[in-house]
């Protein structure tokens, strides 16, 4: 069916959802003051998978799964979810919620690289590599200042939450194969699966059942629950259905923009200039990703922080 050009609502959508995905870098400062970031995940999570599968009742889509996709499900959530929410739950205990946001916009350049290597019909272009290398250069511009100073604290978790973005890239190749299904019952099915690696992790490795979090940050961990993971679903299959997942694509564009946007409003960070040049420099290497050359065409992959 040809879908209608984009209008208002299309691009409101997106920017909404861009707003509640940059959201989750300011509401993770605000809850590892208090809770631990496997924690943070678990009650996140918990929250969003009642709210999922209720959303997916609603829309009486439900599919059985088979082995397969139960596996490639498994691999969505461990990388989609408890990797790089836990990695960036840890990484703003020390660095600014906007830096990672910043870091995050790597997410799309490393799937153009690992597609490169692990699929036959996403091969790197000269548009795709200079997107890349753009985008080694705002890494080069960002890390600088603390290479400088040595390898310490900043260093270590600026390299998680790059690693969070490796693992988004990852779960973006894997998500692929389960293209075709209904999309909400598909995320209800994937947030169930990561209950059933954080519960024994949370226990394991910290004490959930000890925390006391202030109202403060009581309403950090309910909104990261509601609002980037439910909210944002369902804003983000609204998207793809009015018009395709390379119209959603452009959500990587917008994501680490907003994640600063919000740090700065909310909680009065002050990127430093090196930031800002590292954040233009990615953003035009997005930018020159998303050039298509001829007779070739690609689907944008999107991220969900």
């Amino acid at each position: 069916m040809q879908k209608n050009p984009p209008g208002l609502l299309d691009y409101s959508l997106l920017t909404a959802l861009a707003l509640l995905w940059g959201s989750s870098f300011l509401l993770s400062k605000v809850a590892v003051a208090e809770v631990t970031p496997i924690t943070i995940t678990l009650i996140r999570q918990t929250i969003a998978v009642v709210l999922l599968f209720v959303f997916a009742a609603f829309a009486q889509r439900w599919f059985r799964p088979s082995a397969r996709e139960h596996g490639f499900m498994v691999l969505c959530a461990l990388t989609g979810t408890v990797l790089p929410f836990t990695l960036i739950n840890w990484g703003v205990e020390v660095i600014d919620s906007g830096l990672a946001a910043i870091l995050m916009g790597f997410m799309p350049l490393t799937v153009l690289v690992l597609a490169h290597f692990i699929t036959h019909d996403e091969k790197m272009s000269l548009p795709r590599l200079a997107g890349v290398m753009l985008g080694l250069s705002g890494l080069a511009i960002l890390f600088w200042p603390q290479l400088q100073a040595g390898f310490g604290q900043d260093l270590i978790r600026q390299l998680a939450v790059l690693g969070a973005a490796v693992a988004y890239a990852v779960n973006a190749l894997s998500t692929k194969q389960l293209v075709g299904r209904p999309p909400l019952a598909l995320m209800a099915y994937i947030t169930a699966w990561t209950l059933v690696i954080l519960v024994p992790a949370a226990f394991l490795f910290e004490a959930p059942l000890s925390i006391h979090p202030s109202p403060r940050v009581a309403m950090a961990l309910a909104a990261l629950g509601i609002l980037p993971s439910a909210a944002g679903a369902l804003f983000m299959v609204a998207l793809i259905r009015r018009q395709g997942a390379t119209f959603f694509g452009q959500i990587n564009l917008l994501v680490p923009v907003a994640g600063v946007v919000l740090a700065v409003i909310f909680l009065g960070e002050r990127p430093g200039a090196h930031a800002l040049i590292a954040l233009c420099v990615i953003f035009c290497g997005l930018m020159a990703a998303r050039i298509k050359p001829i007779r070739k065409t690609s689907i944008a992959q999107g991220s969900h922080p």
